[in-house]
């Protein structure tokens, strides 16, 4: 959900004040993403500050928490993003905006899915005694939320429907598990962008990978990666298609009056969750 300019601004600001506080120089800092929160390059330092942004629903719980699995899952020596060692990662709080600090990479060419495939299960084993808190997969408390800020429809009560669906207990996961959030690290694929990390069946991370390869028929690459990830039970992955999709379709029916331009994408995967009404 894109942020205001001013949200953007103080974000940046107050990731700058708090780097510059431990003594890091950022001449340069450089806005990577304006979403959910704020992702800033504190150029020159190989540094990346991932900061709420002052949108409506962005929260201090999630950039923390993505920091607490992300070393869970470092010390199982899963392939995810670092927090940095130029400074204290964090949670720091400033100017009503809460940031963790990560290590920035330059990607290094083409991902190479089996690669990725093979990472996800890393991870997935390194975070199977992780025993924080976390969301449940499917967020249906969140689909609850951004769908009570839309006006009544078909599409809003099949969202609401899918939402009630259940899927069995898990472990810690992803959460959001696409290829677009792992990128080519100097050492290899790394996952990054651990904020939106639940708890439910490892099936549920494998929903968001193949989600494109199933829903639009694109993302070749997907089915590689799934094929390299190992086992999986092909049920429980239908079903927890259904979950993630659900959730995706709820964010986007939600941003759409501010973000048009989703309406096209929306309508697929719609149609996809049609499918799998009954």
């Amino acid at each position: 959900m894109p942020g205001t300019f001013l949200g953007v601004h103080t974000a940046v600001s107050a990731a700058v004040a708090v780097a510059r506080a431990h003594g890091l120089r950022c001449d340069d800092p450089v806005v990577l993403r304006d979403a959910w929160h704020v992702l800033v390059h504190l150029r020159p330092a190989p540094v990346v500050a991932r900061v709420t942004s002052g949108a409506a629903g962005s929260g201090s719980g999630d950039v923390a928490r993505e920091l607490s699995v992300a070393r869970h899952a470092l010390r199982g020596g899963a392939p995810v993003i670092r927090p940095t060692e130029l400074l204290d990662p964090g949670p720091h709080e400033r100017d009503g905006h809460t940031m963790v600090f990560w290590t920035y990479d330059d990607e290094q060419g083409e991902l190479d899915p089996v690669a990725a495939g093979e990472g996800l299960r890393a991870i997935h084993d390194a975070l199977a005694d992780y025993d924080g808190n976390l969301p449940e997969a499917g967020r249906r408390e969140d689909v609850e939320a951004m769908l009570a800020t839309v006006p009544p429809s078909d599409d809003v009560e099949l969202l609401r429907e899918l939402a009630s669906r259940e899927l069995p207990a898990g472990q810690a996961v992803h959460g959001d598990a696409h290829l677009d959030n792992c990128l080519v690290g100097v050492g290899g694929p790394v996952w990054h962008d651990l904020e939106t990390a639940c708890r439910g069946p490892r099936e549920y991370d494998l929903a968001a990978l193949v989600n494109r390869q199933r829903v639009y028929g694109d993302t070749p690459a997907a089915g590689v990666a799934l094929e390299a990830y190992g086992r999986y039970h092909e049920d429980l992955l239908e079903a927890a298609l259904v979950s993630y999709t659900t959730w995706i379709a709820a964010s986007w029916l939600a941003v759409l009056p501010r973000r048009p331009a989703l309406a096209g994408p929306l309508e697929p995967q719609l149609r996809y969750l049609q499918r799998h009404r009954g």
